[in-house]
């Protein structure tokens, strides 16, 4: 599950100036990690610290504020080999330090629909800091899980930027328990649209079967926006 802040904080640079140029029309982003982590969660049923993915997508905004979607990833969900993400909302500059970010993220995945599921989001921006809250949204799925998440970019150099990330799974769901994550690392930004960054990232909760999926890892990343 992607957390449309891009929870590995992958191209946290240039996903950031990206998300919030108002002015942008169609841009496309492509990228290979050595391990999907979402929210702390190894995207992978298999208890290996180097499961490479690729990931890539599309966005369109308009000059209104307005914008829509798709991010992809293959992995292993269940019987599924692919994620695909559909967004769309609004987005609005306050002023020069804050930023307003509403919208809803669709998550689906072939071959595998028990995983589907949607959320409403809501985030507020000041500077490089982000607050995000997400809602789970369809019944029987999701519905009523809440996820806080804290992001925060701060550029170092003109081609390095610092990436730092907090979230908090609040589960409605019986059965299941709440969990923190985080994530913090480097991006370089070695040619005009080409990154490389490292991440550290898990989560403080594992399953009552031990499958090591939320151990901390180190996730090395090259991505390209266009």
């Amino acid at each position: 599950m992607k957390a449309h802040t891009l929870g590995i904080l992958m191209l946290g640079s240039l996903a950031f100036g990206a998300n919030t140029v108002a002015h942008a029309d169609t841009s496309f982003n492509l990228s290979t990690v050595s391990l999907y982590k979402s929210r702390g969660v190894d995207q992978d049923g298999r208890d290996k610290a180097f499961r490479p993915a690729v990931q890539g997508g599309v966005d369109y905004a308009s000059s209104s504020g307005l914008y829509v979607g798709n991010w992809n990833s293959t992995g292993h969900f269940g019987d599924a080999r692919v994620e695909m993400d559909l967004y769309g909302g609004y987005k609005a500059q306050i002023n020069k330090d804050f930023g307003l970010d509403v919208g809803y993220i669709h998550y689906l995945y072939p071959n595998e629909r028990s995983w589907n599921d949607g959320e409403a989001y809501v985030g507020l921006s000041y500077r490089q800091l982000t607050f995000k809250t997400y809602r789970g949204m369809l019944a029987n799925v999701n519905e009523g899980n809440l996820y806080y998440q804290l992001a925060y970019s701060y550029p170092l150099t003109g081609a390095v930027s610092l990436n730092l990330g907090l979230g908090y799974l609040d589960y409605q769901t019986e059965g299941l328990s709440n969990k923190t994550d985080y994530s913090a690392g480097l991006s370089y930004a070695f040619a005009k649209h080409l990154t490389v960054s490292g991440t550290v990232a898990g989560a403080n909760h594992r399953d009552q079967v031990d499958d090591g999926s939320r151990d901390t890892r180190f996730i090395v990343g090259l991505g390209a926006t266009f």
